[in-house]
């Protein structure tokens, strides 16, 4: 659960608390924060590739361990971690070009077209890929920059998280999620395209109802932050034109979007001709005051506030 309580046994007259699954966030984020000075170390190194592919399996998944091992034996069968219907390929494809599309136009917004033209793919704005052009290190890349952030990241956020979150209805888990989500990139500017991803991320997981169909939607997104990107602006420049740019990006979102809102709806026709169930498997906040004040209740834990500050140390760093 995502509020802190104390419980108290008769037998042993103990008290119990329960963390707040912010705890998982703040690790997260430190364990990052600590990466960008390792980072620096690695440059020039012959080590610096499985490096990064070290570092990034100990910020998410130590963490994410040591969560699961101690909310019980049965815990892991409660995160959806289950193989996707074939026939939801198309809504995970759908998905990972509404990411592209809406984050093309939502960088336009907040930074121009010169946000389109970055040549090299970041991790969390500290991890900086580097394609020398042989097959070797584009399947590292493909390894370090694009499968393994995508295992990791829905793991802990549309796997742990969405899950703790569900107890304030599945609204609270997608938001809350994706706004923790977001800013584990540590970048402000792009942080409405993170923002957009998560959700999308998390409508994808609930639709499919596999953290698996999140983690291929997130895969084919980072493949194309690391191969495609450059394309973008190569494309504007051989348009000439900003707004038949425009034109064609927002059509391809409104396809994807057509595409991946009717293959959510057919999902949920046939889990309920099947008579399956919601699958959220702790009790609703049933009240809307208690939801409404379940958000703030969460946002305030010590956790949750430290994160924040977290984040907002990383972003100081990088102006530096």
């Amino acid at each position: 659960m995502n509020i802190q309580k104390k419980s108290h046994d008769p037998k042993s007259d103990k008290k119990t608390v329960v963390l707040s699954p912010t705890v998982v966030v703040l690790a997260t984020y430190v364990l990052l924060l600590l990466s960008k000075l390792v980072d620096v170390t690695l440059i020039n190194r012959d080590n610096e590739y499985l490096s990064v592919v070290i570092l990034q399996m100990m910020i998410f998944l130590i963490p994410a361990a040591v969560w699961c091992r101690f909310s019980g034996d049965r815990y892991m069968r409660s995160l959806r971690l289950r193989p996707f219907r074939a026939d939801a390929i198309l809504l995970i494809a759908a998905s990972a070009v509404l990411m592209i599309s809406g984050g093309v136009l939502i960088s336009m917004l907040v930074g121009g077209l010169d946000n389109l033209s970055a040549q090299n793919f970041t991790l969390y704005d500290t991890f900086v890929s580097k394609d020398d052009g042989s097959v070797p290190i584009k399947l590292y890349l493909i390894l370090a920059y694009a499968a393994l952030p995508a295992v990791c990241e829905e793991f802990v956020y549309r796997g742990i998280l969405c899950r703790e979150y569900e107890r304030g209805g599945v609204l609270r888990a997608v938001l809350l999620s994706s706004l923790f989500f977001g800013m584990l990139h540590f970048n402000l500017r792009n942080l409405p395209v993170y923002l957009f991803a998560g959700v999308i991320l998390s409508l994808t997981m609930y639709a499919t109802r596999s953290v698996f169909g999140a983690m291929l939607a997130h895969f084919l997104y980072n493949l194309f932050g690391l191969f495609g990107q450059p394309y973008v602006s190569t494309f504007y420049r051989l348009t000439g034109s900003t707004a038949l740019f425009v034109f064609v990006v927002g059509f391809l979102f409104l396809l994807s979007a057509t595409v991946f809102c009717a293959q959510a709806a057919r999902l949920y026709r046939l889990y309920l001709y099947k008579n399956h169930s919601a699958d959220y498997r702790l009790p609703l906040i049933k009240k809307r005051e208690e939801r409404r004040a379940s958000y703030v209740e969460v946002l305030a834990k010590p956790t949750a506030i430290a994160s924040v500050a977290v984040y907002v140390i990383a972003l100081v760093i990088t102006l530096f």
